[in-house]
């Protein structure tokens, strides 16, 4: 018991930093299309700043795919959830937990697997070493505009993840009565804090 709750605690830990991160995110994305639409009025088009609201969105949309998860306001079929019973309802949310846990470990281990730490380390963080013998150039693409390593905007995998695993683990403990149950969608909707 002592486990899942923490489990929880850590859960709500990375519920409140992904909101703070989904609003810079969100943010930047305005600033950055507002900024180009303002000097495109003048001709100027700012392909960095293209570059930067995509990859705002996109950091974005990692982000609150986890949150929506741990909030319960990802998209369900509501048919089978009014039509079915209580029963059916319950083991529909078990079963969805249990596939996202799942989903997020195997997604874990295979970002383990892509950025490969252990054979970087294997060749003294040498970047070209290590290429030539995963022939994984993972840290040295770069985004086109600004040549910006794409690495840091890659780890929002591993972000995503390991944030998925404990927001569905969680829901999962919930689901089952391991602890109970709390209505969250409220705490993430806005005016609410």
């Amino acid at each position: 018991m002592l486990l899942i709750r923490a489990l929880r605690r850590l859960s709500d830990i990375l519920s409140r930093i992904e909101r703070g991160m989904l609003i810079v995110l969100t943010a930047a994305v305005a600033i950055f299309v507002l900024m180009n639409v303002t000097f495109r009025l003048f001709n100027v088009t700012l392909a960095w700043a293209d570059e930067l609201a995509i990859l705002s969105m996109t950091l974005g949309g990692f982000v609150g795919a986890s949150l929506m998860l741990r909030a319960r306001t990802d998209p369900a079929v509501l048919l089978l959830h009014e039509t079915g019973g209580k029963a059916l309802v319950k083991g529909l949310r078990i079963a969805i937990s249990l596939i996202a846990s799942l989903f997020g470990l195997v997604l874990l281990w295979l970002c383990w697997r892509w950025f490969n730490l252990p054979a970087l380390a294997a060749v003294g963080f040498n970047i070209g070493d290590f290429e030539m013998t995963t022939f994984n150039f993972l840290y040295t693409e770069r985004t086109p505009v600004l040549a910006l390593p794409y690495f840091w905007f890659f780890l929002i995998m591993p972000w995503f993840s390991l944030t998925l695993s404990v927001h569905a683990l969680t829901n999962l403990a919930e689901d089952i009565g391991l602890i109970e149950a709390r209505p969250l969608a409220h705490e993430y909707t806005a005016g609410e804090g």
